[in-house]
């Protein structure tokens, strides 16, 4: 499934060759290859030895201009060597202009195997979630913002978010009614956190911003505990 049409994603693949090699030369790699591929999530995977590398680049990527795929080969070459500059500041904001995950939401869902695609489960309704923190004053109604239960429960991870996609999904082990309202809106609160925060990949995942925010919740021990007595976790 291409996310762009066939001659723009060819032109900007040619780019990204191009460039991967070029930067690659200033960096002392004698052979680099490069290409997107459909991965679920963005992100980029590569190999390397001591002259070669091969980078795997998400084609969320596939309709970037030059500048944005340029500075994300130079971000990841000096990661590689060891002198990481982070993301471009070209790149950070294309990736975060809201027209990205207006795009490739749709995308990000169709690859997404195990949502139900709806906030409305057996026995509870995220989007009622969503409404009382609105109305607890928590977080602001974002019309953007997918939320969705998985198809198959999990317990290993009950909650994930994509920031970039804007998808919260919430494990279907929460769906029922022997798990309390408190709860479930903390679990759904959690993750509205990160988006709250917004796409930082210089900052840790639960850092103090993100833990300032997610103490708003007046009820966060009660839940705490609740999930811990489950062995679950967010």
């Amino acid at each position: 499934m291409n996310i762009v049409g066939g001659k723009r994603k060819m032109e900007t693949e040619e780019v990204l060759r191009t460039k991967f090699k070029e930067i690659g030369r200033e960096y002392g790699f004698d052979k680099v290859e490069a290409e997107f591929v459909a991965f679920k999530e963005f992100k980029v995977r590569w190999q390397r030895s001591y002259k070669w590398a091969d980078f795997k680049v998400s084609d969320y990527l596939a309709d970037a201009p030059p500048e944005v795929i340029e500075g994300l080969c130079n971000s990841l070459f000096s990661k590689i060597t060891g002198d990481d500059e982070g993301y471009s500041d070209e790149m950070c904001r294309w990736i975060t202009a809201p027209e990205f995950s207006e795009y490739k939401q749709p995308v990000y869902l169709k690859r997404s195997r195990n949502l139900t695609r709806s906030s409305r489960g057996e026995t509870k309704d995220l989007g009622s979630a969503y409404d009382r923190l609105i109305e607890m004053g928590l977080v602001e109604r974002d019309p953007m913002v997918h939320i969705s239960w998985t198809k198959e429960s999990s317990v290993r991870k009950i909650g994930h978010c994509s920031v970039l996609m804007k998808v919260i999904t919430i494990s279907s082990v929460l769906d029922t009614d022997m798990v309390p309202d408190f709860v479930l809106d903390y679990c759904l609160y959690h993750e509205l956190c990160h988006l709250m925060i917004g796409f930082d990949p210089s900052a840790k995942v639960h850092g103090k911003e993100f833990l300032k925010l997610e103490t708003k919740y007046p009820k966060r021990d009660e839940a705490e505990e609740w999930l811990k007595r489950l062995c679950l976790y967010l």
